[in-house]
């Protein structure tokens, strides 16, 4: 789903002139925190002071608590799409190392807070909701690589997009759970000589 392309709009905070938002900023904000501090723990006042809305206002625009947690991975889905994901279209198994490559630098960007969807995934192991959003996310990670596998060998193009999925939600993981750049500079180059490996293997 692309990202949301709403306009400023207004919301009257009591007595006097309407404030002015803009419904776009507030969203990302929502991808921010959840992010940062993940579902459960984020409560409806980190939320308000967050977006700088009111409940009703944030209830109005997004629907529930729920709602714009759904809402904030359908965004954050997007910026991966835009920024990493399109490397894998480019010809060749090169654009594999790119990607990882890449990866590397989003996450340290990012500073190193992981992975939205994999965040979810390890905090609300029991949602079920979550968890149906997390196994598309993984689909659909495994299959963007699929193709540029299968180029290189059609037998082993599975197994190893299964391996490159893996890699990339361990990779997130190390990011949240240990904050080390170097660790993570260090799977990255280590994901990218084994890519080295299978085309010389090929």
């Amino acid at each position: 789903m692309e990202p949301a392309t709403r306009h400023s709009e207004t919301e009257t905070r009591g007595p006097g002139r309407p404030v002015e938002f803009n419904l776009d900023a507030a969203l990302d904000s929502a991808v921010d925190i959840f992010w940062e501090r993940g579902y459960r723990k984020t409560t409806t006042r980190e939320l308000e002071a967050r977006l700088e809305l009111g409940q009703s206002s944030i209830s109005h625009h997004f629907g529930t608590k729920r709602d714009l947690l759904m809402t904030a991975i359908d965004r954050y889905e997007a910026r991966m799409e835009m920024e990493l994901f399109p490397l894998l279209d480019e010809p060749g198994v090169e654009a594999l190392g790119s990607f990882f490559r890449v990866l590397g630098e989003w996450i340290e960007r990012n500073e190193s807070r992981g992975c939205l969807v994999v965040n979810l995934m390890a905090s609300e192991s029991d949602d079920s909701a979550i968890g149906e959003r997390v196994t598309q996310y993984r689909a659909k990670i495994r299959e963007s690589f699929h193709a540029p596998l299968m180029r290189l060998n059609e037998d082993t193009a599975d197994s190893r997009a299964e391996l490159l999925t893996a890699a990339v939600l361990g990779l997130h993981v190390t990011a949240r759970s240990s904050g080390g750049e170097d660790e993570v500079s260090a799977m990255v180059a280590s994901i990218r000589d084994q890519l080295s490996d299978w085309v010389s293997s090929a």
